[in-house]
């Protein structure tokens, strides 16, 4: 146990100077007359223990305990005390052996604390000491006048330092701890209780409207689901029209082809004819001279062009009697129409008016866009005319830029060439490659070589390793592995000089192999720079070679670009004429084309205005109506057009035809002796013109095809259209599930979904996340309750607990106790007996514990009816079964004796003489029969107003 081993006082209270004072771990007695300042000891150690309270310490003011001064001493600036304890059992959680606490008081008050010569804080000082078990304010400190209070404190107080040496506290804090988590666990569960209840009729609210919005997000999904597959339907309906088209369209494109290929064979054939009439021709020029030849010639041109005539002539016939049957149908739909009409019209009188007027200007109309039509014609043929001289003009400059690329590349690739041409480049490049394979062949040997030096080299070191090795393990062996004898030193000198040989041979032959080695790698890397010196040349001739054979091509295709660079310039001349002569005629279309879209605008206008008073039914009808009379109009400006050309054809025809009879004539006269030849050009002439016939028929099954693919093409594009503007719909319902079925189930199902939402009305959208998360939040505060509910059942288990083990541990210990009591107050006096009572036997915490005092059977005295020297003896016996029952470090007690006479001072001394053992008491006395005891005694004597002390070891 720890004890004080000295105390220092310097200008505490009435020690102004220095004063040690040595304490022995037995009885010491400090003794002296009345105001020499003894007790200033005992007040001492409580200031350096930490007592705050001043008036415990008899002073009125911290600053009182400074040294006031005297007639000869000066008063001190400031009061320290320092107690130093042993440690030698580690009582301290500090490693030294003593622990020194000092405490310095200055005249402001301030308090300055010290543990071992470092400051500190209070509150550390008092943490250390309660670590030891040490108390500044525990009932082992009994200070002047204090004895008696053990008897007359309240019972509870007294029950309260049973539960403190007990050592219980520890339970009534868990306790208390747990009771303030009890409050607060009751506090919150009361609040969350509450939350819970609240967020509970919101969730239940809150569900109804997420019915609802569940109910109406599955109908809206279904609505975008049903939309977004009868998109999807019509796009897979377009797009199944559309391959039909295509397939169509190259199907026509394929027929197209092949009628052109056999043109093609065609025009190679009159081609073939025209050159032997030529050939005819020519011999007949030498017989009968320019004349007639050119006659000839004129007549073959104009039976050409007779013939061309005459099938264009058939092919418009032709086209005019589909026209004409055309125009002639939708003649037939047109009085039953107008009779519907004039019915409709018979109610709307102002309607027929109004119609009237409209017809009137469809008739201006349509005069002014036949004056617009042929200007367009031309129009149009200008434009096409003016992309064509563009096209010319941007070939012609991408001729020219040909030429000058080509020109720029000869001569670049032209610089800086070794060889005049490929031939020279190719005998260099076959020199060079005998080089190079002879280099290889040179270098594999090299390589060869290097292999079997590296073998030499792994075997010799291999050999020199293990020589080295057997002189090594030689030293370390006393038999010999093969013949089991005893290793001599004459066995060891051979081992090591055959060794030595074997490394001598070997380290030579590893020279001649590194040697070699070093030699064959100098090679390698000469032949290696030669290799990649003829390959490099190699690469170059190889480079020169393609570069002549570039010059060659660009050569040729220069010439080919030259000869379509003139032709090209010619059909720009050609074009340039007929646009300024066609420019010349389209001066008058701006005119025309706002005369044309003043009379639209006026169209529309009362057609608005027409449209608006009239009913769905006639409107339908005259739209009608006017469809058919547009297609007839516009039949009949076909049918008129073929009349045109077909007029303009005969009267050419007939003009050729004039014109040939008379060629023909004068070709009669002068066809005498070539007749045969001339049946001979005749009949190719005809060929040529059955040929020219057939070739005019398949120009004009081009043309139908072609009509007929543009048709197909206008089809595919408006199909294009639709699948794009459904895709483009599409879109929006991007990422939705399809659902599968035809497009009249799938409408059918759009229309009940649309039905149902339309009936639930306006619904709260947000309540789908807001039940969640008000849900989850109801849950998170369920559990909390539930949580809360077990957590509070475990802290009332937990008090229980702490109940139960408190009691008992406090009945053990008060037990004990009073056993201790009674034997104690039994060996002070003789008069009856002492014990203690619990007054609460049902709730033992609930009362406090009275002291009893029995003189005889039957007798009982109350405790504080006691005389001063009877309550000296209960304390005494009281403090010393406390004592016995849990000894403390050391015991300070300030005249404790003072109400006791001779005899129970004696009894005193030798309870303190039988406890010396069990702890340290420092008390301070008057009584002889205590200092007898003492096993160190203190004189404490005043001077001049200053105290001095003077020990004593008493054996």
């Amino acid at each position: 146990m720890a004890h004080i081993k000295r105390m220092v006082m310097q200008g505490f209270k009435s020690f102004a100077k220095r004063t040690e004072v040595l304490f022995d771990d037995g009885i010491n007695v400090v003794i002296g007359p009345n105001g020499s300042g003894k007790s200033n000891i005992s007040d001492a150690l409580c200031f350096v223990l930490g007592r705050l309270s001043i008036k415990s310490m008899r002073a009125a003011k911290a600053k009182n305990l400074i040294f006031m001064g005297s007639k000869y001493v000066k008063p001190a600036g400031e009061a320290s005390v320092e107690l130093v304890f042993d440690n030698s059992d580690k009582v301290f959680n500090i490693s030294s052996g003593e622990i020194r606490l000092k405490r310095v008081v200055r005249r402001n008050g301030q308090s300055i604390y010290k543990i071992n010569d470092e400051t500190k804080t209070r509150g550390e000082v008092v943490e250390l000491l309660a670590h030891a078990g040490i108390d500044p304010h525990g009932f082992n400190i009994i200070l002047q006048g204090q004895i008696q209070s053990i008897v007359r404190m309240h019972s509870e107080e007294r029950r309260k330092i049973i539960e403190e040496v007990a050592g219980i506290a520890i339970y009534e804090s868990r306790k208390e701890k747990s009771v303030r988590e009890l409050e607060k666990t009751e506090e919150r569960l009361k609040e969350i209780s509450t939350v819970l209840r609240e967020r509970s009729i919101y969730l239940n609210k809150l569900e109804e409207q997420k019915q609802q919005a569940e109910k109406f997000k599955h109908h809206e999904s279904l609505v975008r689901r049903a939309k977004a597959s009868i998109f999807s339907r019509k796009i897979e309906g377009k797009e199944k029209e559309i391959e039909s088209f295509v397939e169509s369209i190259k199907k026509r494109t394929e027929e197209k082809d092949k009628i052109k290929e056999k043109s093609l064979e065609i025009d190679k054939k009159i081609e073939d004819l025209s050159e032997q009439i030529n050939k005819i021709n020519a011999h007949i020029r030498k017989a009968t001279g320019v004349e007639q030849e050119t006659l000839r010639n004129e007549i073959a041109n104009l039976k050409a062009e007779v013939e061309g005539l005459r099938v264009r002539k058939e092919n418009h016939e032709s086209r005019k009697e589909d026209f004409e049957k055309r125009i002639e149908e939708l003649e037939k739909s047109i009085p039953e129409l107008e009779d519907e009409i004039a019915d409709l019209r018979k109610s709307s009188p102002l309607m027929a008016r109004k119609r009237e007027d409209l017809q009137k200007k469809k008739d201006e109309l349509a005069e002014i866009e036949n004056e617009r039509r042929i200007l367009l014609k031309a129009k149009s043929e200008l434009e096409s005319l003016k992309d064509r001289i563009s096209d010319k003009e941007i070939q012609y400059g991408k001729v020219q830029a040909e030429v000058d690329q080509l020109l720029k590349q000869i001569e670049s690739d032209s610089e800086e060439l070794e060889h005049k041409d490929s031939e020279s480049c190719k005998v260099a490049i076959k020199s060079l490659s005998n080089n190079l394979e002879e280099n290889r062949g040179k270098l594999s040997q090299v390589g060869k070589k290097e292999v079997e030096n590296e073998k030499r080299l792994g075997i010799s070191e291999a050999e020199i390793r293990i020589a080295n090795e057997n002189k090594k393990n030689v030293e370390n062996i006393d038999l010999c592995p093969l013949c089991q004898s005893k290793l001599t030193k004459e066995h060891v000198g051979h081992v090591f000089l055959d060794s030595d040989r074997k490394i001598e041979k070997f380290g030579r032959e590893k020279e001649e192999a590194e040697k070699s080695l070093k030699e064959l790698g100098e090679e390698k890397i000469k032949l290696g720079d030669e290799i990649k010196e003829l390959e490099g040349k190699i690469r170059t001739c190889e480079v020169e070679f393609e570069r002549h054979k570039n010059i060659s091509e660009k050569k040729g295709l220069l010439r080919q670009s030259v000869e379509e660079d003139k032709a090209i310039k010619i059909d720009l001349e050609k074009l340039e004429e007929r646009r300024k002569s066609l420019e010349s005629r389209v001066i008058g279309l701006g005119k025309i084309e706002e005369r044309h879209e003043n009379k639209i605008l006026e169209i529309e206008e009362i057609s608005a205005r027409t449209e608006k008073d009239s009913n769905t039914a006639l409107v339908y009808k005259e739209q009608e109506l006017e469809k058919i009379r547009n297609n007839i109009k516009r039949g009949k400006e076909d049918l008129t057009e073929s009349e045109e050309i077909i007029e303009e054809i005969s009267e050419d025809f007939e003009n050729k035809t004039e014109k040939l009879e008379e060629r023909e004539e004068q070709e009669r006269k002068l066809s005498g002796e070539f007749k045969k030849l001339y049946e001979e050009r005749d009949k190719i002439q005809k060929q040529i013109q059955e040929n020219n016939l057939e070739l005019s028929e398949l120009s004009n099954s081009i043309r139908q095809v072609e009509d007929q693919i543009n048709s197909l093409k206008v089809g595919k594009a408006g199909l294009d259209a639709s699948v794009e503007s459904l895709k483009i719909d599409l879109q929006e319902f991007k990422g939705v599930e399809l659902i599968k079925g035809s497009i009249n189930v799938l409408e059918e199902r759009l229309r009940k979904s649309q039905d149902v939402i339309s009936r639930i009305g306006g619904v709260n959208l947000q309540a789908l996340e807001e039940y969640d998360r008000v849900k989850e939040g109801y849950d998170q505060v369920k559990e909390k309750v539930e949580t809360l509910g077990k957590e509070k059942e475990e802290i009332f288990k937990i008090i229980e607990e702490i109940d139960k083990k408190k009691k008992k541990t406090f009945m053990k210990t008060f037990k004990e106790i009073n056993d201790l009591f009674t034997e104690n107050f039994s060996k002070l006096t003789s008069k009856g007996q002492a014990y203690l009572e619990i007054e609460n036997k049902e709730d033992i915490f609930a009362g406090g514990v009275s002291i009893i005092v029995r003189l005889a059977k039957g007798k009982y005295f109350d405790v504080t009816s006691l005389s001063g020297g009877e309550q000296t003896l209960v304390a005494l016996s009281l403090l010393f079964a406390i004592q016995e029952h849990k000894p403390y470090h050391f015991y300070i007690f300030d005249e404790i004796d003072a109400a006791l006479d001779k005899r129970n001072s004696e009894r005193l001394a030798g309870l303190l003489k039988q406890y010396m053992k069990r702890g340290q008491y420092i008390v301070v006395t008057h009584n002889d029969a205590i200092i007898i005891e003492s096993n160190l005694l203190y004189g404490v004597s005043m001077h001049e107003g200053v105290s001095k002390i003077l020990s004593l070891k008493v054996d």
